[in-house]
C-alpha cells in the first residue's frame, strides 16, 4: 500500500473519531460513552443497558377553588297599611317591658316631618282605651308623622250619697270627705323600653266640684299632639289613677293617612 493511501485511511479515521466524539454530543447533548463493554462469560447474559436519565418537567399543582354559597337574605314581612277600622287597646302585666318607669324624656314638641297644617285635618279614631284603675297597655304600633292623644277623665265627687243600709243605720243622706282625684298618662316607646317619650297630667287638676259650678269652664276633653316624623314606633301607656269614676283615652290620626301608612 502506499503512503498516500495510508495517509488517507487516517485521515478518515480521524473524520470519524471527530464526529463521534464531538459532533455527535453536541447535536445529541449526551456525553461520550467511553466504557469499554466487558465481554460475557459463556452462559452469562448480556447486561442490558442503562437507561440515560430523562428529563422530568415539574408539574405545578392547580389551585382548588372552593365555591362559597351566600346565605339567603331574609325579606321583612311587610307590614299592611292600615285600613281605618279603629282598635281598642287592653291591658297586660307591666313586667312584660322590664323597664323603669323613668327614663330619658324626650322632646315634648317634637319636629314635624312631611305633615303641614295638621290641625285642620279630619281625625279619625285609631285606638281607644278605656278603664277606670291603673295599669299598663299593650304595645301599639303608631307609623304615623302626626298623631293626637285625646282623653277625658270622670273623678270621683266630694260628697257622696249615704247607701240604705247606711240609712238605716243612722247615717245622714250624704256626709263630706275630702277628695283629691288624679290622673297621668305616660307614654312609653316599646322599641326603647328605658325612653319616656311624654308624662301627661290634666290642666288645671281634677274639680268636678268646679266644673258643676255652671261656670262654663269644662276642660275635658284635653288634647296632646305628637310629631314624630317619618317614625315607625310601637308604643304603650302607663296609667296612674286615683279616685277615678272612669277615664277614656283616644289615638286619632288625620283621615288622609288610611291606606298610606
Amino acid at each position: 500500500m502506499e503512503k498516500r493511501d495510508v495517509a488517507m485511511v487516517v485521515i478518515g479515521i480521524a473524520i470519524v473519531m471527530v464526529l463521534a466524539l464531538v459532533v455527535k454530543p453536541l447535536v445529541t447533548g449526551k456525553p461520550v460513552d467511553l466504557s469499554v463493554p466487558l465481554p460475557s462469560l459463556p452462559g452469562q447474559a448480556t447486561p442490558a443497558p442503562t437507561p440515560s436519565p430523562v428529563r422530568s418537567t415539574p408539574v405545578t399543582p392547580v389551585p382548588t377553588v372552593t365555591m362559597i354559597t351566600p346565605s339567603p337574605t331574609k325579606t321583612p314581612t311587610p307590614v299592611p297599611s292600615w285600613s281605618g277600622q279603629s282598635k281598642s287597646l287592653g291591658f297586660v302585666d307591666p313586667a312584660k317591658y322590664n323597664a323603669s318607669a323613668g327614663g330619658q324624656l324626650s322632646d315634648i314638641h317634637g319636629t314635624v316631618l312631611n305633615d303641614t297644617q295638621p290641625a285642620i285635618d279630619e281625625m279619625v279614631t285609631y285606638a281607644t282605651i278605656k278603664g277606670q284603675y291603673p295599669g299598663t297597655t299593650d304595645t301599639l304600633r303608631i307609623p304615623f308623622p302626626y298623631w293626637q292623644l285625646v282623653y277625658t277623665v270622670s273623678p270621683w265627687e266630694e260628697t257622696f250619697q249615704a247607701t240604705g243600709s247606711q240609712k238605716e243605720a243612722g247615717v245622714a243622706d250624704s256626709f263630706g270627705t275630702e277628695v283629691f282625684p288624679s290622673f297621668s298618662i305616660t307614654v312609653k316607646d316599646a322599641d326603647q323600653p328605658n325612653r319616656t317619650v311624654r308624662t301627661i297630667i290634666p290642666a288645671g287638676g281634677l274639680d268636678a266640684k268646679l266644673w258643676e259650678k255652671g261656670t262654663g269652664y269644662d276642660p275635658r276633653p284635653w288634647k296632646e299632639e305628637f310629631y314624630e316624623g317619618s317614625k315607625d314606633v310601637n308604643y304603650y301607656f302607663v296609667i296612674s289613677s286615683h279616685m277615678i269614676h272612669s277615664y277614656q283615652i283616644d289615638i286619632l290620626v288625620p283621615k288622609r293617612y288610611v291606606g298610606k301608612y
